[in-house]
Formats: structure tokens, C-alpha cells, sequence
């Protein structure tokens, strides 16, 4: 049955609520049953999404107005307040009185007609103020996750690694929709080239550091292009093809990535080993393996061998390395732009992974050769996960020299949040 696109949001965070799923993963399919057409499914996300990455400061908004806490909310009337509340606070062009009478609907259309006179008194009084959010209480820490709807404990973790001015950016950073960058094909076309063919087919893009990368222009669904089919590009942000390049491999090499899947890094990895040598890409699960041989076999791919493997355990059978990639499994808060879910999984979910890390780096390092290099790399921005893990392994591992060690904190090249550590084995 068709759904209107403010019933699809809504019905969205409150499946996300309930499944735990990934937002995209949700989204997607619920635009597709409710039967939206392109800009109904585009206003859809907007509210969702700004309603999922905004929910901290939604939820400070809403405990002024509720008469009732909000984990007493049925969950649907949850859900309706919070996309109400979006659409007056940040989304500049949609009416304040079609946000307000639409969401008073949405209750009747959740079978939940008893609570539209409440949806009404919550929204209009929060128009009446002005829609301004009201001070937080409390200190820098409830101020800042107040302002950039991020959990207190992630603020206060931030606060204390990068102190305030940097925190600032890293939260300032982690809101709105990111960039789309691919990774030409470079056994096929370069980046230049690929910006000429994404021209034609009427997508604007731009070429960027490092060799290969290109930066698309718009919301664009990429993998319906002709020139993806074509095996021109693989979807990969500018941080991991700069993680990819920090490995240096060389042509004729045997490379190991540990935890490939879905593989945009191998794929990057063989093109800048000119399809020569071995690339053996490893993942845990094998649906998840079968992602890489079928995006191999679309970029024409032969260098690259996929096979289910759990990092975290030696296995003889694999050989020898000269270089290996170590792209641990993480908590994610470099990608909050892109999955805004991430931010709230509470701290405790986290608390065993730089453990989990540790082990797979350990173990990583006895498949590489004398000489060989290794990279640890991750998607967050916390020390425990990042500088602690390798510098435990440092110093258990005499035979292993720091090269270089980076964060990129995401803003100043606009990319994701990511740690990329290089050392050697003398």
C-alpha cells in the first residue's frame, strides 16, 4: 500500500528502534514497499536521517514539552515527535504548519488517534517558543552533546583525547550527508579519464589525491551507472584509498588483507599492483567473501584469491607475506556521517575491541616476511581502539619499527574518520 513519505520516515525509526539494523538497510527497503517515487523517496530520507543523527538534541527538545518521560512514549508516538520536531528545527524548506498537521495525522495513521491531540500540543508549543532548543544543564560536556546530538560518554571520551577545539570539529563534522567518492579502476581507465566518462553520463566529479580518486558531485546512485557495470570504479571513501596506499605494495608481491570484505581496499591494493601478484583477501563469514570475488570479477580483477578465514587465528596453510593489511573490525565513530545509528550503541558494546584488535594485529604479524611492511588501520577516532593497540604490539614486538601513525579526524580532507598506523619488520 502507498505510504506517504512523512509515514515512511517515521516507520523507519521505529523499525530501526526495533531491529538494530543499519539506517540504510531499514530506509531502503520501506521507500521501495510504500511505493514513493523519487522525490517523495529523497524527502523521505531527509527527514529520516535528520531525525536520526539529530535524535540526542530532538530528545533534550522534547523532554521540555512532554508531560510524560520518554521512555514511557509509545514507541510510534515516539517516532512521529521526533520527525516532527526535524522538520521544524533544521529543515528550512518545509512549512511549519504542514510539519505540525502532518504529524497530528501520522498519529491517526499509527492507529494511534488518542495521542494526536498530544503530537499537536508538544509540536505547537515548541513553535510558539520560538523552536529554540533549550540550554543544557550542566558543564562543557552536556553543552557540546546538547549542540551536536552526540552521547555525553562519546563527547566526554573526545574532549579528553583531542581536547575541545579539535573535539569541536570532529562533532561539527560528524552531522550532514558525506561526499561519494569512488576509486578508478586504473587498470582500465585513470582518474581523469573516469571524470570524462561520469561526465557523459551526466554526473559531475572531480579528481582528487591520491592517484585515482574521484570525488562525485550530488546524490547520485552510482551503482546504476553504466561505467559501474562496466567496471570502471568501485565505491570507496578518500581515507581508505589513502589507507590502501599507505601499504605501498608493489607490483609481483604477495599481499594479505585480513579483513577484506567487501574489499574496496584489495580491489585498490591489486590496481596499484597492476593486477601482478597475489592479493589473498580474507573474511570471517562467507557470504560476506563471495562480495569480494563477484567485485573482483566486476573490475576484471585476477590477482586478488578470497576465502573465509577468522583473522584472529594462525593459519599455516597461507604462507608467507610481504606486506599485510590489519583493517580491524571497530566501533565506527569515524563513519557516524555515514551511519548515524553508530553513535548510539551504548559504551559497554565497545569495551572488549581493543582486545579483539589486538590479537588479529598479533597474529597478522607472523604472516609477514623480514623486511615486509604492516598496517593497522580503523574507522574510529578513539585511542584505546587506535595509538593503545599499537603501541601494546610495539612493545611486545621488538622486531616491529613504527613508520608513521595517522589520524585523520575527517574534516580537513572531508573524508571519513580514520587511524592508519605503518611499521616494519626488520
Amino acid at each position: 500500500m502507498k505510504k506517504s513519505a512523512r509515514y515512511t520516515a517515521a516507520q523507519a525509526l521505529l523499525r530501526l528502534a526495533q531491529s538494530g539494523a543499519y539506517s540504510n538497510l531499514v530506509l531502503e527497503p520501506l521507500i521501495a514497499q510504500n511505493r514513493l517515487d523519487a522525490r517523495d523517496g529523497a524527502f523521505a530520507s531527509a527527514v529520516f536521517y535528520t531525525a536520526l543523527e539529530r535524535r540526542v538534541t530532538i530528545d533534550h527538545i522534547l523532554k521540555k514539552y512532554s508531560r510524560q518521560p520518554l521512555d514511557g512514549l509509545d514507541p510510534a508516538v515516539l517516532a512521529i515527535l521526533r520527525t516532527g520536531v526535524a522538520q521544524l528545527a533544521w529543515m528550512d524548506g518545509v512549512d511549519d504548519y504542514a510539519a505540525v498537521n502532518e504529524s497530528v495525522n501520522l498519529a491517526r495513521e499509527f492507529g494511534k488517534a488518542k495521542a494526536s491531540g498530544f503530537v499537536n500540543g508538544v509540536l505547537r508549543s515548541f513553535l510558539r517558543d520560538g523552536k529554540q532548543v533549550p540550554p543544557a544543564a550542566g558543564g562543557q560536556v552536556q553543552a557540546l552533546s546538547v549542540a551536536y546530538s552526540c552521547p555525553e560518554w562519546l563527547v566526554a571520551l573526545w574532549l579528553e583525547a583531542y581536547g575541545q577545539e579539535a573535539c569541536e570539529r570532529i562533532l561539527a563534522h560528524s552531522l550532514g550527508r558525506p561526499p561519494v567518492y569512488l576509486r578508478a579502476n586504473t587498470l582500465r581507465i585513470d582518474a581523469q579519464g573516469l571524470v570524462r566518462q561520469l561526465a557523459e553520463e551526466g554526473v559531475q566529479a572531480t579528481a582528487q589525491p591520491p592517484e585515482g580518486c574521484v570525488r562525485v558531485d550530488g546524490k547520485i546512485p552510482v551503482e546504476t551507472l553504466a561505467s559501474f557495470r562496466e567496471g570502471l570504479f568501485h565505491v570507496q571513501d578518500r581515507a581508505s584509498q589513502l589507507c590502501a596506499a599507505a601499504l605501498a605494495p608493489q607490483p609481483g608481491e604477495r599481499v594479505l588483507d585480513v579483513c577484506a570484505a567487501p574489499g574496496g581496499k584489495s580491489f585498490t591494493i591489486a590496481q596499484l599492483m597492476q593486477n601482478r601478484g597475489e592479493v589473498v583477501a580474507r573474511d570471517l563469514h562467507e557470504k560476506r567473501v563471495r562480495l569480494i570475488a563477484e567485485g573482483a570479477g566486476r573490475l576484471g580483477i585476477s590477482a586478488i584469491a578470497a576465502s573465509a578465514g577468522d583473522a584472529s587465528e594462525w593459519d599455516a596453510g597461507l604462507g608467507g607475506f610481504d606486506r599485510v593489511l590489519c583493517d580491524v573490525p571497530c566501533s565506527g565513530f569515524g563513519i557516524i556521517r555515514r551511519k548515524p545509528e553508530i553513535k548510539y550503541k551504548p559504551q559497554k558494546a565497545i569495551q572488549n575491541l581493543p582486545e579483539i584488535q589486538y590479537k588479529i594485529l598479533q597474529t597478522s604479524a607472523h604472516y609477514l616476511k623480514p623486511g615486509g611492511r604492516l598496517v593497522y588501520s580503523t574507522c574510529t577516532l578513539l585511542p584505546a581502539e587506535n595509538e593503545q593497540v599499537v603501541g601494546r604490539f610495539l612493545q611486545a614486538q621488538a622486531g616491529f619499527a613504527l613508520c608513521s601513525q595517522t589520524t585523520y579526524t575527517g574534516e580537513e580532507l572531508d573524508t571519513d574518520g580514520f587511524f592508519v598506523a605503518v611499521m616494519e619488520k626488520r
